[in-house]
């Protein structure tokens, strides 16, 4: 607008002094030329208009954008809080479920420490070596005498420490024995079988932190399947024909005897059990032959 009031002003004072010169032909070419100014003065404030309308327009959307972005500000930061806050409580809660997890972890440490269970080495002073299994005391093997009708029918695995209490209160009593081999016809190798006549058996007692459950199979030298294998070894217990009967027991095939324990005296005694046809099925069994066992837990 500036321009054009100059403009005009100017351009009128030419045209004035022109006039006076009345040279018509000056004043059409003044006045187209005006006209022309005129033209493409109003193109160019139209071009200024649009100019102006094209900046007010992204002005509006600059200033909208900066609105969005303060929303999307306020939405990104209210979302980052809020995830703050659930890390915030996962890890509280991670916290309390760790805490959880080391009790369960500590009880089950308890239970495993409180439970398993107990076997006897019979004829060994040590333990297999299988896992979590160790010695609780070794000793020898007792037992009631070979020719007694009466007592007890089991080995038990004598400490070689005893404790004792009252004693020599006289009265009937039951004897207790060591427990020799016997007749073991090269069961245990040739070159071993005088070794191990009239000697007493040994014995270990043994515990196992991780498996609660232990059995003895006769016959198998192999546990089922799910078991663990502690040792595998002969059947053996009493002559049939002697009147102090004992139970079956499986003695390692390895077995040891106890030192400078060589002297005949009878007492307890172990024989190797041998297969009898008729009333036991043959086959799979055969007449005569030495039964083995197995000791196994779980």
């Amino acid at each position: 607008m500036f321009c054009k009031v100059v403009c005009f002003s100017i351009f009128g004072s030419i045209f004035l002094s022109l006039a006076h010169s009345q040279d018509e032909d000056a004043i059409t070419k003044l006045q187209n030329a005006v006209l022309v100014l005129q033209h493409r003065v109003s193109v160019t404030e139209a071009q200024l208009e649009k100019t102006q309308t094209r900046l007010t327009q992204a002005d509006v959307k600059l200033q909208q954008a900066e609105m969005n972005a303060a929303t999307l500000k306020t939405q990104l930061t209210s979302q980052l809080n809020t995830a703050v806050k659930r890390l915030q409580e996962t890890g509280v809660a991670l916290s309390k479920e760790g805490a959880r997890i080391a009790m369960a972890e500590k009880e089950i440490q308890r239970l495993k420490d409180n439970s398993g269970t107990t076997f006897v080495h019979w004829g060994r002073t040590s333990c297999p070596g299988t896992p979590s299994t160790t010695l609780v005391y070794s000793g020898a093997v007792g037992g009631t005498g070979y020719d007694t009708q009466g007592g007890a029918a089991n080995y038990v695995c004598l400490p070689p420490n005893p404790q004792w209490n009252k004693y020599g209160q006289g009265g009937t009593s039951s004897g207790m024995y060591g427990t020799e081999y016997q007749d073991l016809d090269n069961l245990f190798g040739t070159k071993n079988a005088a070794k191990f006549l009239d000697n007493d058996v040994v014995c270990a007692v043994c515990h196992v932190a991780s498996r609660s459950s232990q059995i003895m199979i006769p016959a198998r030298r192999e546990c089922q399947p799910g078991w663990t294998k502690e040792y595998e070894g002969y059947l053996m217990t009493s002559y049939e024909s002697q009147g102090g009967k004992k139970l079956f027991t499986c003695v390692d095939e390895n077995p040891e005897v106890a030192r400078g324990s060589f002297e005949d005296k009878n007492g307890a005694l172990m024989y190797r059990v041998i297969a009898q046809c008729g009333s036991l099925q043959c086959p799979n069994y055969v007449q005569g032959r030495e039964l083995t066992c197995v000791v196994c837990t779980k």
